[in-house]
């Protein structure tokens, strides 16, 4: 590396001209260093252009060289002052050895990641002095920044064999077929599994509906079942705190060991002596369940990523790893540069998908529907409903939708409060016999049928089953 005075960033020159060298030489080694090094690794602005132009002409498919480059950069400044064009025979004459420009790339990239960690310090620092934020967001900005350096510091494979895939997809397929392993996370239904074959690894699963259809009693019985089964959760409510989230997780545990008692009830403190010795045993029950919970405040994109990330950590030396995050909902994760609700939207599905593949697991991101569900005669959820919802659909690989029509059969009875008597005895005789019933429509699934699978609910509980007796189970 250079001798250079304390005040300059890191950097090696000759290391870039090595490897600029190496690349006007044989424009071969490009697709060797592509994945890995960027233009704006080089420190030097003219080494950056040099690079940018190199880049443009091999991705045509045309002879990058100091012939073909001269009419490019002919006339740039920074070039002219490094000796114009005789810079670039002099860059390809000079250069060692094609074969090496992988290790010189790697000695760009890493001195690029200690100049973007020496810039962050530094804003750290003036951020510090200006006073204007907290103490926790400068740390948040600080983590995020250094993750990004991590991340962008490391060299990424642009292919693989098909021969390495074949042996990851027998092997996975060879499990599920002898029962080793389940191919993903169960949900805690059987025929939800049946038809997603779990949730899968690196996977985005967004769970729509309307309010009031059950997605996040739903959410909470697919997260209650996989920390039952010693599987990390991270549950990130960006609409109650974790005092308003926990009564849902107790009444659920309760309604397993069949004690009905509404988390609506245990908040309003109605509950007789033994319903709260039953709450507080259960509350016990669930002391070691591997759950952690986001807080409201984290509603910013790269809080979320934070608090997730922290979550890994705290599971990363223990039994339970982090198997799982959900986020209810996203909707209300904000940014702060979105220009638009559907580019902040899309911004917040982009980063539960980065986080789904970065830690390879499922995400589970909760969506509200807007009331134009409603205005059909039949409210039953479709895939055109999410396109005015950022980049929901694109994003994901499984869309499931929540309808209960039950929810609407009541409200209609409502509103004929008794005007029309046989059209209510009707509704009432059609309202008997799906009153539980909770449909979870899998409306898109890239690795596998859509279809509907009928689940059954009550949702002053939190509890989903797959039949009134929680055995069995149907699709429809």
């Amino acid at each position: 590396m250079n001798a250079m005075p304390p005040e300059q960033p890191p950097h090696n020159i000759e290391a870039e001209q090595q490897l600029l060298g190496a690349l006007l030489t044989n424009n071969d080694t490009f697709a060797t260093t592509a994945d890995l090094v960027s233009a704006d690794a080089f420190f030097d602005p003219v080494h950056r252009e040099i690079y940018e132009r190199i880049k443009s002409r091999v991705d045509v498919g045309q002879i990058a060289s100091p012939v073909t480059l001269k009419a490019d950069l002919e006339g740039h400044e920074g070039l002219r002052q490094l000796g114009g064009v005789r810079y670039l025979a002099r860059l390809a004459g000079s250069a060692v050895a094609t074969f090496a420009a992988r290790d010189y790339a790697q000695v760009i990239v890493d001195l690029k990641a200690k100049r973007d960690l020496l810039d962050a310090t530094i804003q750290v620092r003036e951020a510090v002095r200006d006073g204007s934020k907290t103490a926790i967001d400068i740390a948040i900005d600080l983590e995020n920044r250094a993750g990004s350096v991590a991340s962008k510091s490391s060299a990424k494979p642009l292919i693989r064999s098909h021969l390495s895939t074949l042996i990851g997809a027998v092997t996975s397929i060879n499990n599920a077929y002898s029962g080793v392993a389940e191919p993903g996370i169960s949900t805690g239904l059987p025929q939800l599994d049946k038809q997603l074959g779990g949730l899968r690894p690196g996977n985005l699963v967004v769970l729509a509906g309307r309010a009031s259809m059950g997605k996040t009693s739903l959410a909470q019985n697919i997260a209650f079942h996989a920390a039952q089964n010693g599987i990390g959760v991270f549950f990130g409510s960006l609409e109650m705190v974790g005092e308003e989230l926990a009564p849902r997780f107790i009444s659920k545990g309760l309604a397993t060991r069949g004690r009905e008692i509404p988390y609506s009830r245990m908040i309003s403190g109605h509950l007789s002596e033994r319903e709260m010795r039953d709450v507080v045993e259960e509350a016990k029950r669930q002391e070691a369940l591997p759950i952690q919970v986001g807080e409201r405040d984290i509603r910013e994109i790269t809080r979320v990523r934070t608090a997730v990330k922290r979550a890994h950590q705290v599971f990363a030396d223990t039994p339970t790893p982090l198997g799982l995050v959900v986020i209810d909902y996203v909707q209300r994760m904000e940014s702060k540069t979105a220009r638009s609700a559907y580019e902040r939207v899309s911004q917040a599905t982009d980063a539960c998908k980065s986080l789904a593949m970065e830690l390879n697991l499922p995400v589970i991101a909760l969506a509200q529907l807007s009331r134009a569900v409603e205005s059909r005669d039949v409210p039953i959820p479709m895939l055109s409903d999410l396109k005015e919802s950022g980049s929901l659909e694109e994003d994901a690989d499984v869309v499931m939708f929540c309808y209960r029509e039950a929810y609407y059969l009541k409200r209609k009875i409502d509103a004929l409060d008794g005007s029309d008597l046989e059209e209510e005895n009707d509704l009432r005789l059609a309202l008997s016999n799906c009153e539980h019933n909770l449909d979870i429509i899998v409306a898109k699934q890239r690795s596998g049928p859509v279809g509907t699978v009928r689940a059954y609910t009550k949702i002053g509980l939190c509890h989903v089953t797959a039949d009134m007796a929680g055995e069995g189970g149907r699709m429809i």
